[in-house]
């Protein structure tokens, strides 16, 4: 068993919209993971337009794959293993982890490469139109 605590931040607005993702955030996690603690910050102020805020909770795993399933899924902000102080794990789990973790890196990068793509489309079509408009 692992125990760890962990940060997860929101910025967003309207405030409800904030408020109400993390609420739902946390309702999923609770529906997979063992969370023994939540607690929700009442979000705030933050430039303008934006609000922010965070969820800190303490979630127990059974194994190091659940616990890198969680972080790669929810991206914490600050990660505090609590329990064990130390922790043994096979090759064959490692390698599980490490191809987790890049099967969401390879993801990842994939749809920045796509959306890059796309801006770059974009942006020429909005040069065009503005270009021809101006002619």
């Amino acid at each position: 068993m692992i125990k760890a605590r962990f940060v997860i931040e929101a910025m967003g607005s309207p405030q409800e919209l904030v408020k109400d993702t993390l609420k739902n955030m946390l309702e999923a996690i609770k529906q997979k993971f063992k969370v023994e603690e939540s607690f929700i910050e009442k979000p705030k102020k933050s430039g303008e337009k934006f609000y922010t805020s965070f969820i800190e909770l303490t979630v127990q795993f059974k194994n190091v794959q659940f616990l890198f399933e969680f972080m790669t899924y929810y991206t914490p902000t600050i990660v505090e293993i609590l329990e064990p102080y130390k922790l043994e794990i096979s090759a064959g789990e490692l390698e599980n982890i490490c191809n987790d973790v890049m099967s969401k890196i390879h993801e990842m990068d994939k749809r920045l490469k796509t959306n890059i793509s796309v801006n770059k489309l974009l942006s020429r079509q909005v040069i065009q139109n503005n270009t021809k408009e101006n002619v």
